[in-house]
């Protein structure tokens, strides 16, 4: 009984050591592939840029003010544009996931992808005055 459960012991070690390779094997191939197609995604939406999201006002000004002034952080964009903290933390928040910014470092400051860029220039977004 005893040599049985060493055994089944040992046989379970040994697929749960090779299931763990495996997925980490997997999850490596996965992130790399997934590294490679976000390029492939910004030239995807570069040619119809403003129907990727709507822009609101909101979301140009802060386009704006950070192609104008570099990365600010969010204190920084709130405290010059008068808008809520929350209501900043939620606009930078989806133009981060649109792909529009990115944030670095801590505390958070943000700045402009190319696609934010390409969003700016395009037609049909006007520059407020």
């Amino acid at each position: 009984m005893t040599s049985q459960v060493i055994m089944i012991s040992i046989l379970f070690s040994t697929l749960f050591i090779f299931q763990t390779i495996l997925f980490t094997y997997l999850l490596t191939r996965l992130k790399k592939a997934v590294k490679l197609s976000r390029p492939a995604l910004s030239s995807v939406i570069e040619h119809d840029i403003t129907h990727v999201t709507p822009i609101t006002d909101s979301m140009r000004k802060i386009l704006e003010e950070i192609a104008d002034n570099g990365s600010l952080s969010a204190r920084e964009l709130s405290k010059r544009l008068g808008l809520s903290r929350e209501h900043t933390a939620r606009t930078l928040k989806k133009l981060v996931e649109e792909g529009f910014l990115i944030r670095e470092g801590k505390p958070y400051r943000y700045k402009l992808t190319d696609l934010g860029e390409k969003l700016l220039r395009s037609r049909d977004v006007k520059r407020s005055e």
